[in-house]
């Protein structure tokens, strides 16, 4: 299967755009998975944040098919704004690291 950049919809109702590496019938592997976040003060603008940032993803990000609503084809803008973030030209700024207290 080519590698192709799709938006999906989880059931929990977070919308990522991934890079689709591997679907079988239970699950789909994606990589560089990108939480869209809609910004309510601006129209029609979405913030993009990284996933599950706190956690290394060497072999991807497993999804179970029962977790998944749909998955879309993002409008061209968007998948070129992805593009850009995953190769670097556009730097994502990451959260600082949280110390965890036991």
């Amino acid at each position: 299967m080519k590698k192709q950049i799709k938006l999906i919809r989880l059931t929990s109702g977070e919308e990522i755009l991934v890079t689709i590496e591997k679907q079988t019938e239970k699950t789909t592997t994606v990589q560089n998975p990108i939480l869209l976040i809609p910004d309510p003060g601006a129209h029609g603008k979405i913030g993009f944040v990284p996933y599950l940032p706190y956690c290394e993803l060497p072999d991807g990000l497993i999804i179970k098919e029962e977790h998944i609503v749909f998955i879309a084809d993002p409008e061209e803008q968007l998948e070129d704004n992805y593009k850009h973030m995953v190769d670097g030209t556009i730097k994502i700024q990451q959260p600082p690291q949280q110390e965890i207290f036991t």
